[in-house]
C-alpha cells in the first residue's frame, strides 16, 4: 500500500516522462560527486566544479560552489555535497537529483 502511495506521488509530481516541467535551462548539473571530483582526491575544487557545470545558467557556478562549501575551506567534500543547503531546493537546480531518488525509492519498493 505504501509503495502505491509513493509511486502515485512520484507520478503526479513528475508525470509519465519522469521529468518536472522544463524551466528553460536544458543543462543540468551532475548529481554524482564523482562527476565533479576529477582528480579523485575526495574534494571538489572550484576549478573542478566550474568545469563540471559548464553551460549551466540557472545560477552562477561560483555562487553555487560557495553555497555548497559550507565550511569555506575552498573544497567541497562528500558530506557537504550530500547535505546541500536546503535553500537550494527552492531554487530548483537540484530537482532532477531529487527525482532520481524518488524513482529509485519507487523502484526499490516495487522490486524489493
Amino acid at each position: 500500500m505504501l509503495a502505491n502511495i509513493i509511486f502515485a506521488v512520484c507520478f503526479v509530481v513528475y508525470g509519465v516522462a519522469g521529468k518536472p516541467p522544463s524551466k528553460g535551462n536544458d543543462v543540468q548539473i551532475p548529481c554524482n560527486f564523482d562527476a565533479y571530483d576529477m582528480n579523485g582526491d575526495g574534494d571538489i575544487s572550484l576549478e573542478e566544479f566550474v568545469g563540471a557545470t559548464a553551460g549551466f545558467t540557472k545560477m552562477d557556478p561560483k555562487t553555487l560552489y560557495e553555497r555548497l562549501d559550507k565550511n569555506g575551506d575552498q573544497a567541497i567534500d562528500i558530506e557537504e555535497f550530500t547535505h546541500a543547503d536546503p535553500s537550494l531546493k527552492g531554487v530548483g537546480i537540484l530537482d532532477h537529483c531529487l527525482r532520481r531518488r524518488c524513482w529509485a525509492i519507487c523502484i526499490d519498493i516495487h522490486v524489493g
